[in-house]
């Protein structure tokens, strides 16, 4: 894990366990989009029969949850806040979204 961490690291990506009662049961992954907006992925292994400590685990559940964001949702929820209203047009939110999606799909392939 320390070799997926230190990659994605590279990438600017933070990555936080999460932990319920002193056991990893997910990863907060701080991003960012291209246009600097801060967006956190978190990859939840409760209620699955996956292993956050494995590698293999790890990147079927991230490449999983990066295909599962809907880019119009994020943009949706994001200008719900007037400054980020004021800082993008919907046209360079959405661009500034879907390309940060496929940049993590992308990523996440390349594990």
């Amino acid at each position: 894990m320390k070799k997926i961490i230190a990659q994605l690291a590279t990438a600017n990506i933070s990555v936080y366990n999460y932990k319920e009662d002193g056991k990893i049961c997910g990863y907060e992954l701080n991003t960012y989009t291209n246009g600097g907006l801060n967006q956190i992925v978190f990859i939840d292994f409760r209620d699955t029969n996956k292993n956050p400590n494995k590698i293999a685990d790890f990147k079927e559940a991230f490449l999983e949850r990066v295909n599962s964001i809907d880019t119009d949702e994020e943009v949706e929820l994001n200008r719900q806040n007037k400054a980020y209203c004021d800082a993008f047009t919907l046209r360079e939110s959405l661009d500034d979204i879907e390309v940060w999606k496929k940049e993590l799909v992308e990523l996440a392939e390349s594990l």
